[in-house]
């Protein structure tokens, strides 16, 4: 239950931050889980709005994971977390749906509705970071 976001065009502030070591990888996880939390708050509103939230378990159990790598990218996921989804499985139902039941996502939505606004939190986040 996540969305990719790539980025065109910022690889000279990406090689500055690798060349930074920890510190680096630091203001990459702060950028990263920053701009995750802005697309969560909005999967929050979006199930509440919907009129989804009765016991709030989902809106609680929505979590930003920590930093992941994939080769020689890294990302977060926002949403269900690996191995916390026991009470709150049925947010998969939600989101996409079943035989039974439309799809009410809340997720895919979310990321939409923020996905220029998180990239403007990681660009100003690692200028930040580099001091630029």
């Amino acid at each position: 239950m996540s969305s990719s976001m790539e980025f065109q065009g910022i690889d000279s502030l990406i090689s500055k931050i690798d060349a930074m070591g920890k510190a680096g990888l630091k203001i990459e996880k702060t950028a990263l889980k920053k701009a995750g939390e802005s697309i969560l708050d909005e999967a929050r509103d979006i199930l509440e709005s919907d009129g989804h939230v009765r016991t709030g378990k989902l809106k609680k159990g929505l979590k930003v994971s920590g930093l992941k790598r994939k080769g020689n990218k890294k990302y977060i996921n926002v949403g269900i977390q690996k191995g916390d989804n026991s009470n709150i499985f049925y947010g998969k139902f939600l989101e996409w749906g079943t035989s039974k039941m439309s799809a009410k996502p809340f997720l895919g939505p979310a990321y939409e509705n923020k996905r220029e606004e998180a990239k403007e939190i990681i660009i100003n986040e690692i200028k930040r970071g580099l001091r630029l």
